[in-house]
């Protein structure tokens, strides 16, 4: 199929699934509501999830470490993986805990990230550089927010970042399945 083929069979093929799409976005609405009502859940239930994945990270690197037979690439592989496993069960164990360390860094990074995005919008002066200059400031805002409020954010930011994103997100498959509705079918296009 060339370039051509798969861009025709795009519109279709999201046509035939645009009520699986309709139905992820609202679901992904609801959850984000919820998300919103109860801002310690969901940051207690992120917080289990990514001590959930640091394990099966943790796993997955030892036993990489025992496929591998030059001793560096053992060694790498090995204190990888413990430290995976080390950080997922801290997580699990002390949630509390996993919760203010999560929150100290993501507010450096919104300081960090952010301060980069304005001065580097302030240099270069690319078009629409007024965009990365607010984006870049809104982050250092947001930065200092969270930081300012620490440990008392770590309670609530997590969750109402998790439920935020999950809103957007449920809006922009409830649009694409709108659009791809009234997208022609692939039978329509076919010459």
């Amino acid at each position: 199929m060339t370039n051509v083929d798969a861009a025709a069979a795009a519109p279709g093929e999201l046509k035939a699934s645009w009520g699986w799409l309709l139905g992820w976005g609202v679901l992904l609405i609801l959850v984000g509501f919820i998300g919103l009502s109860y801002e310690f859940l969901a940051t207690a239930v992120a917080v289990d999830v990514i001590g959930l994945f640091l394990i099966v990270l943790g796993v997955i690197e030892l036993v990489q470490a025992f496929g591998h037979h030059r001793v560096s690439s053992f060694f790498l592989f090995l204190v990888g993986g413990l430290a995976s496993l080390v950080a997922g069960f801290l997580l699990w164990r002390r949630p509390l805990a996993g919760m203010a360390v999560l929150t100290l860094l993501m507010a450096s990074y919104f300081l960090v990230v952010g301060s980069f995005r304005l001065v580097g919008s302030l240099v270069n002066r690319h078009p629409g550089w007024g965009w990365g200059a607010f984006s870049g400031l809104a982050g250092m805002v947001l930065g200092f927010m969270i930081w300012a409020e620490w440990p008392s954010s770590s309670v609530w930011a997590i969750g109402l970042f998790v439920a935020v994103s999950m809103l957007f997100q449920g809006w922009n498959y409830v649009m694409l399945a709108l659009v791809a509705r009234r997208a022609p079918s692939s039978e329509a296009r076919r010459p």
